[in-house]
């Protein structure tokens, strides 16, 4: 026994039949491993991707979620799920406002009729596993999640908020057609409008030129904050240029202002054939400007902002033109700047369901072509279908204003019908911070026509519709990305 065991012969082989199934299986666990990784990698691209097309669809409409699932699982064919889970869905969508929503509760989702509020979604993968793996005996199935959001972010736009304690409820009761009193007074109170300063424009004359901008270098952006001691004077100035009111009564208008161009219908009511005027204050009629709904037939100091109730079309005629007089302001402001139209066009003014409309057919226009560039002077379109400003002869003629610009001192083109459109973030001035978001200053911005000209940091404007990623007029710019959720 002792010579037995003293005996080495045969060692490597017993070593050999102990450690080589070992080292294979050990080499069998990297190869899975790493081909665990690798699908685990897979898995990873996959749902991000997922979470990213889902959240491309997420457009502030009602059957963004359902799109936006369609989206997400058109991925699904790819790699990572070939020839796995075939009997069971392989990514499962939550969808939310906030990531709070996320964070806060497991199986929390928005309904699909909530499609609208959606910015949020999260992709999930079902459980995975490798198959004919060691692995299994470790029971490793791996799942992968991910976050997106889709926001909008709105540029060259008006610098300007209008404040309101519930953006929302104000969204909701928007109609195209309604006229609002907005006021720059340096309060922020529902309907008072704030300019904004850029970061790098506090106080300076920048933002003044961005109101009377064309073309604003402005978006909703980290930083932004309130400009609340802008005086009326120039505030007025800033917006009017736009009514070719390059004078305002007392001077002319600062040289970095007027360097920018009217519309190209500055009908406004007033007698501006000397390019100067008083400031709007009181009506003077004739001549006559666009309908007022009726709650501003007459504007006083105490009058809310939100009294106008897109009755337009039925108010009153203000009187003044003796035995050519009308009931209704709408054929009033017919009969002074279109009397020498045919039955037909006149029909389709009275017939135009908001004021804007009724501008944009002065101007051969239509809300599908209101971006295209128009030619007033000397243009066929002026006999045709632009305002006179007045009766063409007889005892009115005298007071006849002008219907294109005569007094705007630059050489740009007088082209663009959306001069006298104002984009404002619709937003709770009383919560504004330093560094607002710019995704809740995109959310809701109201697209607002001039009616009148601006006068002491008082304006009229009629809602023209709210901002939405399908309806943008080229103004919001998305962005979709991965976010953290811890």
């Amino acid at each position: 026994m002792r010579t037995f065991g003293r005996n080495e012969d045969g060692f490597v082989l017993v070593f050999a039949a102990v450690c080589i199934p070992a080292l294979l299986g050990l080499l069998g666990l990297a190869v899975d491993g790493t081909r665990l990784m690798t699908f685990d990698t897979q898995l990873a691209a996959t749902v991000d991707a997922a979470a990213l097309a889902a959240a491309g669809q997420l457009d502030w409409t009602e059957g963004a979620i359902e799109r936006a699932v369609t989206a997400g699982n058109a991925l699904t064919n790819g790699v990572a799920f070939a020839r796995r889970n075939r009997a069971g869905p392989r990514l499962s969508f939550r969808f939310a406002a906030t990531l709070a929503d996320l964070r806060i509760d497991p199986a929390y989702t928005m309904p699909e009729t909530a499609g609208a509020q959606a910015v949020f979604v999260e992709a999930t993968t079902a459980e995975y596993t490798l198959t004919e793996s060691l692995l299994q005996v470790f029971g490793t199935p791996i799942r992968r999640k991910a976050v997106a959001e889709a926001q909008y972010y709105a540029c060259d736009v008006t610098p300007m908020v209008l404040c309101h304690a519930d953006p929302e409820g104000f969204a909701a009761s928007a109609r195209p057609g309604r006229q609002y009193l907005l006021r720059m007074d340096g309060n922020i109170a529902n309907g008072s409008v704030v300019p904004l300063d850029r970061p790098d424009d506090l106080a300076s004359r920048t933002t003044l030129r961005n109101l009377a901008s064309d073309a604003p270098a402005f978006c909703y952006s980290q930083g932004v904050s309130l400009r609340r001691n802008i005086a009326p004077r120039d505030f007025d100035d800033a917006l009017n240029i736009r009514f070719d009111r390059y004078f305002n009564g007392v001077a002319a208008v600062a040289s970095d202002l007027a360097a920018f161009p009217p519309a190209p219908n500055v009908i406004q009511g007033r007698h501006l054939q000397a390019c100067s005027s008083p400031p709007s204050s009181g009506d003077v009629n004739p001549p006559y400007h666009l309908p007022r709904d009726a709650a501003y037939r007459t504007v006083r100091p105490a009058a809310a902002y939100d009294q106008g109730l897109g009755d337009w079309a039925v108010t009153a005629a203000y009187g003044g033109l003796g035995e050519m007089s009308v009931a209704r302001a709408i054929d009033e402001y017919i009969l002074w700047n279109h009397a020498d139209k045919d039955n037909g066009f006149q029909a389709s003014l009275r017939e135009a369901p908001t004021r804007y409309d009724i501008y944009l057919r002065e101007l051969g226009l239509t809300p599908a072509t209101e971006s295209r560039p128009v030619v007033t002077q000397g243009n066929r379109l002026m006999g045709k279908t632009m305002p006179t400003g007045g009766p063409l002869n007889g005892p009115f003629a005298f007071v006849r204003e002008s219907p294109i610009p005569i007094c705007y001192p630059g050489v740009r083109p007088a082209t663009d019908a959306r001069r006298r459109v104002l984009y404002l973030s619709v937003t709770d001035c009383r919560a504004f911070s330093a560094a607002p978001s710019p995704a809740r200053l995109s959310r809701h911005v109201a697209k607002v026509f001039l009616t009148e000209p601006a006068s002491g940091g008082s304006l009229l404007v009629e809602l023209v519709g709210m901002l939405t990623p399908r309806k943008d007029d080229g103004k919001l710019r998305p962005v979709v990305q991965l976010v953290e959720t811890h």
